[in-house]
């Protein structure tokens, strides 16, 4: 397989996971042709992309911790409570491969400012919003929106900024503000709680916010050659319809499913949703098949079958998806441990999620301003472990410890990973993909994030309601530190598969690969014999905590009885 790397087309195993985070403007096979932005305009378009991702997450913050608020307020019913958080993921990751194939044909800044036009006004319409019907239907025309900035951003940002630390410091602001974005959202409205306008504040905070992003982004974002050379019959020719067809109606429905299952385990019984996840899972062998099909005539392919033989791009995208399914249940459940468990406000629990704000920021920046220094993978490993403790801390907490004993732990250490891996996934899939089709790398990267987010939530319902009946606790209790024993779990099988990268990358296949890299120091040569004996030591370690588990379900019955 080759790809197309800013004009010069690469073999598929020169693609390692240094290769992407290395290459700058005037290294040899990169081709100068990045417009000359002055630092200003610079700044300002990162911020504009970044911007509406944040403030869009910013009113997912605010729906989480207000959500108790906002259901009395609308009257929204309890099999429709969780519908405002799951429409919009479910939108969006039906729309993103769509939108991101447009971009590529039709431009990617038309599409972005369309798409920021959009989500300030269904932001706007959340604030305004009367009953929980109205407020489901804007956040699904959200969820469109930001499908439209999200794969767009990561393609201006690659073709206004030549590799190296300018492009690394758009992609690393990319990653800081979807959970910088959450978490001010969940700190803002426990302050808003209490002041007279109540949660509709920080929506109306958030659209003029948007508004004023989307004329910014219509002044000062750089404009492409592909507006002018477009032809009506380039979306027949140059997209993949059907491939599109066949992998968002699969999301889409997974979405749905978990979803679903988020609302109540029992909703699997029903025929009609059995019908549906036999429908989701034929079509994944039929978008295979399809591919093959489209590749075998040189028509345009959405992902190629040849893609998932390039180990980093397989690697990368598991770790992405089990990343973004530990990151997003472990916020939720931490507000509501906060909560619900330990029965503080809305305010206190903001303060208490202060430490996550903070360490975003620093991580995000640090990883932008010095990823290209260190070896990738070595980085991935030991910030998922560092990430894997956090859900382990949690999952043993005692409801009457002091904050600083576990909890504090749990918040901080809890988002490293999704901070570090943010920018290094974005670089390694970019440069993976054709630089013509920019827009669609960032949508599949985007569509394997949302994947994992809603595998999360679900996985986190059916443990939690599973756990409960076996257990009889109330549902605070049970859905919280239950919660957190999945998203250990989660995060362990996320250590798991790195480490399981690591090795794969050391298979017969690869080894051509890494015998370009035998004279690594003794110290790395260390490193790597330590990372591989943590691999054993892992499934050890993982077996001894869930007979851990066990014999606390076990003695937690036998007080019951």
């Amino acid at each position: 397989m080759e790809t197309t790397e800013e004009g010069r087309l690469i073999p598929a195993e020169e693609i390692t996971e240094q290769a992407p985070l290395l290459r700058r403007e005037g290294d040899e096979g990169v081709r100068n042709s990045h417009p000359r932005l002055s630092g200003a305009r610079s700044t300002i378009i990162i911020l504009g992309l970044t911007g509406v991702t944040f403030l869009s997450c910013v009113s997912n913050g605010l729906l989480v911790v207000g959500l108790p608020a906002i259901a009395y307020d609308l009257d929204l019913p309890d099999h429709l409570l969780f519908w405002p958080t799951s429409v919009y993921s479910l939108a969006s990751g039906c729309v993103l491969l769509l939108a991101g194939s447009l971009a590529d044909i039709v431009g990617d800044r038309s599409i972005n400012i369309l798409g920021t036009a959009t989500t300030a006004l269904a932001i706007l319409g959340t604030g305004l919003s009367r009953t929980g019907m109205e407020m489901i239907l804007y956040r699904l025309v959200q969820g469109i929106g930001v499908s439209m900035c999200l794969p767009t951003g990561v393609s201006i940002i690659t073709r206004s900024f030549p590799p190296g630390p300018q492009r690394n410091i758009g992609f690393a602001s990319l990653g800081l503000s979807q959970p910088l974005g959450f978490s001010v959202g969940m700190v803002a409205e426990g302050l808003f709680s209490e002041a007279p306008g109540g949660w509709r504040l920080g929506f109306y905070g958030s659209a003029s916010v948007a508004l004023v992003l989307t004329i910014s982004n219509f002044l000062v974002l750089p404009f492409d050659n592909k507006q002018s050379t477009f032809k009506w019959g380039d979306l027949l020719g140059k997209v993949d319809w059907v491939g599109i067809l066949i992998a968002s109606s699969c999301m889409g429905i997974i979405s749905y499913i978990c979803a679903i299952l988020t609302d109540d385990v029992a909703n699997i019984q029903n025929a009609a949703h059995i019908i549906l996840i036999v429908f989701a899972l034929a079509l994944m062998p039929a978008f295979g098949f399809w591919m093959h099909w489209q590749g075998k005539r040189g028509a345009p392919a959405l992902i190629p079958n040849s893609m998932w033989k390039n180990t980093v791009f397989v690697s990368i995208s598991l770790i992405v998806f089990f990343t973004w399914a530990v990151i997003l249940s472990s916020e939720l459940v931490l507000s509501l441990f906060f909560q619900k468990v330990q029965l503080l406000s809305p305010f206190d629990t903001s303060i208490r999620l202060l430490p996550n704000v903070i360490i975003g920021i620093i991580l995000n920046l640090s990883t932008g301003l010095f990823v290209h220094l260190v070896q990738v993978n070595y980085l991935v490993i030991v910030v998922s472990i560092v990430a894997a403790i956090a859900p382990l801390l949690m999952a043993i907490i005692d409801p009457n410890w002091n904050y600083w004993i576990c909890a504090f732990w749990g918040v901080l250490l809890g988002p490293v990973a999704i901070d570090v891996v943010f920018t290094i996934a974005h670089l390694m899939i970019t440069d993976i993909f054709p630089s013509s089709t920019q827009a669609l790398a960032g949508a599949v990267f985007n569509t394997i994030a949302q994947l994992g987010s809603s595998v999360g939530l679900s996985a986190i319902a059916v443990i939690s309601a599973a756990v409960e009946k076996g257990l009889a606790l109330s549902g605070p209790i049970a859905c919280s530190h239950h919660g957190w024993v999945q998203s250990s779990i989660l995060g362990l099988l996320r250590y798991h598969v790195v480490c399981c990268v690591h090795r794969s990358c050391r298979s017969p296949e690869c080894e051509e690969a890494w015998s370009r890299r035998r004279s690594r120091t003794k110290l790395d040569t260390n490193l790597t014999n330590i990372i591989d004996s943590q691999y054993f030591m892992f499934e050890e370690s993982a077996r001894k905590f869930l007979n851990f588990v066990h014999r606390t379900q076990q003695s937690s019955r036998s007080r019951t009885s």
